[in-house]
């Protein structure tokens, strides 16, 4: 058997909570288990929930760390202190390249679920990956490492599903993907999203990407709508949204028309738009009356419910995944 990795995960919010538990279930494969984050009383608490539920397959515990992962200096200095060998990045999109940079310093294997976001730009020109991630292929093959990009769900399982889709049909025969991501539960709120609100909002605040007819087409949000009869949640409406899976699956993939929706309801939709309409989804700082700079947009994040508070009192049911086209 080869010799256990020692794993650290680098967030404390609701994915990393969910990493954190499956890291513990598999902890005969991996060696000592780290989660860090800047405020180190949310590592705690996921610490903490992980031996309450049991979790760990054997007898261990949850080592928890405070890490500001915008530098990426103090990463490295704790993947040295912590001897890790893979580097799971659930932190905010925000700090993926100094993470990265920290793992090709170390030759640290790395993944995260999400896409990099500049904090002061909305909606890139596409590709996204091509922007940042991938311009970093050549310093982790020299620094020996490995990185995935995207392995949560959406991105992730949904990219397996399209090439499983494509091998399903005759060669360069697919002429569509289409990406349903259907959330037909209920957190209970007057108003939540399901994970970081300003991330969230800032995939809807600009233009929409798609890949059609072999080339970027743009939209706007809520413009193009769908309705599908789906297994488990039945009939629901989906929109035309940017997502990161079509930035990769467009160059790796090649179909013509490669497409990601997401299932919204009327209420989501009308308080999004009353303040989107208000000014108060921007990333940009404003001055109030008093001569406070702030940004609208997390001022709202900082009022709305956290999402890693949502999964206790949720019910309902999800579907997510893929429709392809081909013969």
């Amino acid at each position: 058997m080869s010799q256990a990795k020692n794993v650290l995960i680098i967030g404390a919010g609701g994915v990393a909570q969910v990493v954190a538990h499956k890291c513990a279930m598999a902890n005969d494969i991996f060696g000592e288990i780290h989660i860090a984050s800047r405020k180190i009383d949310k590592c705690q608490a996921i610490a903490k929930n992980v031996a309450k539920k049991g979790s760990f397959k054997r007898d261990a515990v949850l080592h928890t760390h405070a890490v500001d992962a915008m530098d990426h200096h103090a990463v490295a200095e704790l993947i040295r202190k912590t001897n890790t060998d893979i580097v799971i990045n659930v932190g905010s999109p925000f700090i993926n390249m100094s993470v990265m940079d920290a793992c090709i310093e170390t030759g640290t294997h790395y993944l995260d679920t999400a896409i990099y976001e500049d904090p002061h730009k909305i909606c890139e020109t596409p590709p996204w990956y091509e922007n940042y991630e991938w311009k970093k292929r050549e310093s982790f093959k020299k620094a020996g490492a490995t990185a995935i990009l995207g392995v949560g769900f959406d991105p992730g399982v949904v990219n397996a599903y399209a090439r499983l889709g494509v091998e399903y049909f005759d060669k360069d025969s697919v002429t569509d993907i289409d990406i349903i991501d259907i959330n037909a539960g209920s957190h209970g709120k007057y108003f939540a999203t399901n994970f970081d609100p300003e991330i969230n909002f800032r995939e809807f605040t600009g233009v929409v990407y798609s890949w059609q007819n072999s080339q970027w087409q743009t939209n706007q949000m809520f413009e193009v709508k769908r309705t599908d009869d789906l297994p488990v949640v039945g009939i629901q409406n989906s929109y035309l949204s940017g997502h990161d899976e079509l930035h990769s699956l467009h160059k790796n993939l090649n179909v013509p028309n490669i497409r990601f929706w997401m299932g919204f309801g009327d209420h989501y939709i009308n308080v999004f738009s009353v303040l989107k309409n208000l000014g108060l989804l921007s990333e940009q700082p404003i001055t109030t009356a008093e001569g406070l700079e702030v940004v609208p947009l997390k001022v709202v994040k900082a009022v709305l419910p956290n999402p890693a508070s949502l999964a206790e009192h949720y019910t309902g049911k999800t579907c997510i995944g893929n429709k392809v086209k081909g013969e």
